[in-house]
């Protein structure tokens, strides 16, 4: 699947979900509030149990197919291993040698503290994600925006982002068709020709977006905008109940993380 299609799949699914009618509230505190606590754990327990948690819910409440869910974790969950192995390999502070490894006179020193704050950085970070996955899989970009509103976010601030949004589709598609475009023609047959094709695609794209913008500005102006996106604002309200719930449960994620601060990997 090309990455136009998989940013397309994400829209898709924030829309036709299971938990779309859920309110927008719920699900934006659930998330938000579990990822706070994640980021704040200091041993791998808690993300580890916030990880499952969320990926469960995305694809059994959610119906996210696994395999799409599992493409989406691919690439941050590998450059955010790469990131921690030289955490690994690089120690800022060195403390208690786990293992040293000798190179013709030269000795390499792996470091225990090292080791565990890359573990505990990778797992903090893919719990992170999750949360993030959770909100973007079942939550519409206009819920999110009618959310923003209501907690009286600069409307500016609101509607370029969901400009910005929108256009981030347009313009993977078009540097997709212009990228196929090249390779039909041979446009990338060395080294030299993908570095020249890499900048003739950058510097169309940029003419492009101009022209898309102009051509946006004039088909809004036609149909009547005066300076505000309007929606169908329908926002389902918060189930008391299941806002208790989720309070506990980050109250026992957040007592977790207590409990679990003298827990090592090492």
């Amino acid at each position: 699947m090309a990455h136009s299609d998989y940013y397309a799949q994400i829209d898709r699914y924030a829309y036709t979900n299971k938990l779309s009618k859920c309110s927008p509230v719920t699900k934006s505190f659930f998330a938000l509030s579990t990822l706070i606590i994640t980021v704040s754990a200091q041993s791998i327990v808690v993300p580890i149990i916030v990880f499952l948690i969320m990926t469960a819910l995305v694809l059994q409440l959610a119906g996210v197919k696994a395999r799409f869910y599992v493409n989406l974790l691919r690439y941050p969950t590998f450059m955010v291993a790469l990131s921690c192995l030289l955490i690994a390999l690089f120690p800022f502070n060195a403390g208690e040698a786990l293992t040293q490894l000798a190179f013709n006179g030269f000795t390499w020193t792996i470091s225990k503290s090292a080791v565990t704050l890359a573990v505990n950085i990778l797992f903090r970070v893919e719990g992170a994600l999750s949360c993030l996955f959770f909100l973007v899989l079942t939550t519409s970009i206009t819920d999110l925006s009618l959310l923003l509103r209501r907690i009286h976010v600069p409307k500016a601030l609101v509607e370029i982002s969901m400009l910005i949004y929108r256009y981030i589709f347009v313009f993977l598609e078009v540097a997709e068709q212009m990228t196929i475009a090249q390779t039909m023609r041979l446009g990338k047959g060395g080294w030299m020709k993908k570095i020249r094709g890499l900048a003739l695609l950058a510097g169309n794209l940029f003419i492009r977006a101009l022209e898309q913008a102009e051509r946006t500005f004039t088909a809004m102006s036609s149909r009547g905008y005066d300076g505000t996106i309007r929606v169908l604002e329908e926002f389902p309200k918060s189930n008391k109940v299941m806002l208790v719930a989720i309070v506990l449960f980050e109250v026992l994620l957040a007592v977790l993380v207590f409990l679990t601060l003298n827990f090592g990997v090492l």
